[in-house]
C-alpha cells in the first residue's frame, strides 16, 4: 500500500514538471485581438442592457429620460482624462449620484438627479471601459443640441 502511494505521488510530480517544460502551464496567451473584440461586445451589451433604458440614443430629444451616453462621455472624458480616472469617476458617480458629483449641470437641471442604481462594480467598470475605448451611438438631434448649448468646436 505504501508503495502504491509513493508511486502515485511520484507520477503526479513528474507529470507536473513535464507540463511546465512543454509550456502547457506557463505559456498562457496574453490578451489577443479576439479577446479585445469580446470585451468590446461585452461592454456594448452592458451599455445597452443597463444604460439605454434611460440614455437611449434612439429616443427623441423630447422623450429621452436622461442625457445620451455620448453627452456623458463628452462631459466626463477630456483630452487629459486617463482610462483609470474615468473608470474611477463613473464608479464614484454610481456609488451615489449627487449634484455635487455631477459634471453636467445643464443635464441635472433638465432631467433631474439620476436615481441610485445598484450594479456590481464589474458591470460599471465594463461600461466605463467600453465608453472610454469606443465611439458610442449618438442621437440624430445631438450635434445640433450640443452646438446650441456649447457653441461650435472652432470657437
Amino acid at each position: 500500500m505504501r508503495a502504491l502511494l509513493m508511486l502515485t505521488a511520484l507520477t503526479f510530480i513528474i507529470s507536473c514538471k513535464q507540463a511546465k517544460k512543454s509550456g502547457e502551464i506557463e505559456d498562457a496567451p496574453m490578451q489577443t485581438e479576439v479577446d479585445t473584440e469580446d470585451l468590446a461586445i461585452r461592454g456594448e451589451k452592458l451599455l445597452s442592457t443597463y444604460c439605454y433604458q434611460c440614455h437611449d440614443p434612439k429616443m427623441t430629444i423630447d422623450n429621452i429620460l436622461a442625457p445620451p451616453m455620448i453627452a456623458v462621455k463628452n462631459h466626463y472624458i477630456m483630452e487629459e482624462t486617463s482610462k483609470e480616472a474615468f473608470v474611477a469617476d463613473l464608479l464614484e458617480w454610481m456609488s451615489g449620484p449627487s449634484a455635487e458629483k455631477s459634471k453636467m449641470p445643464d443635464a441635472l437641471e433638465k432631467y433631474g438627479l439620476m436615481n441610485h442604481q445598484v450594479y456590481p462594480d464589474s458591470v460599471i467598470i465594463g461600461i466605463a471601459e467600453y465608453l472610454y475605448d469606443n465611439e458610442v451611438e449618438q442621437p440624430e438631434w445631438y450635434e445640433k443640441h450640443h452646438e446650441e448649448m456649447h457653441g461650435s468646436e472652432e470657437e
